[in-house]
């Protein structure tokens, strides 16, 4: 899953596609591997090593998309397409999963006049509520809630 979204990422932000390099250690009979990922001129490297090459290239690539979500709201054009492209809401959702926990339950509340509406959206995972910034649309509300909660669960 996440290859898939460094790549929609990279096409939607004009970047060179992600290109993976591999390092396999041990016998064959119980190899491990490592894998390295190239994204934006930067270099990730996966933080342990994997049982299958698969599982090193998706730790790998989950390596550079939570380095961009760390650095928070910012006028760049990476957190702006992970922003866009909703990858604060799948990694919301992942982590529910990851703990066997229900997933995410979006609430939301709407105020301001008719014709400016604003409107706040609260996720709650595991009984704990994040609330977004105020938005004058309902998508970019949860957008807003899923993005405040990514943030204080990497904490």
């Amino acid at each position: 899953m996440y290859k898939n979204q460094l790549q929609e990422l990279a096409q939607r932000s004009c970047f060179n596609l992600p290109s993976y390099m591999s390092i396999r250690e041990g016998p064959n009979h119980a190899p491990r591997f490592k894998a390295t990922i190239k994204f934006n001129g930067e270099i990730f490297e996966t933080p342990h090593y994997c049982s299958t090459l698969r599982q090193a290239e998706h730790s790998a690539a989950e390596v550079p998309l939570n380095s961009l979500s760390h650095r928070g709201p910012s006028h760049s054009l990476a957190t702006k397409i992970l922003d866009e492209t909703g990858v604060y809401k799948n990694l919301v959702q992942e982590i529910a999963q990851r703990v066997g926990a229900p997933l995410p339950h979006y609430i939301t509340y709407r105020s301001g006049l008719g014709h400016l509406p604003i409107f706040i959206r609260i996720v709650e995972l595991t009984g704990i509520t994040f609330t977004g910034e105020p938005a004058k649309n309902k998508k970019q509300a949860e957008k807003n809630a899923a993005m405040a909660a990514w943030s204080a669960l990497k904490r």
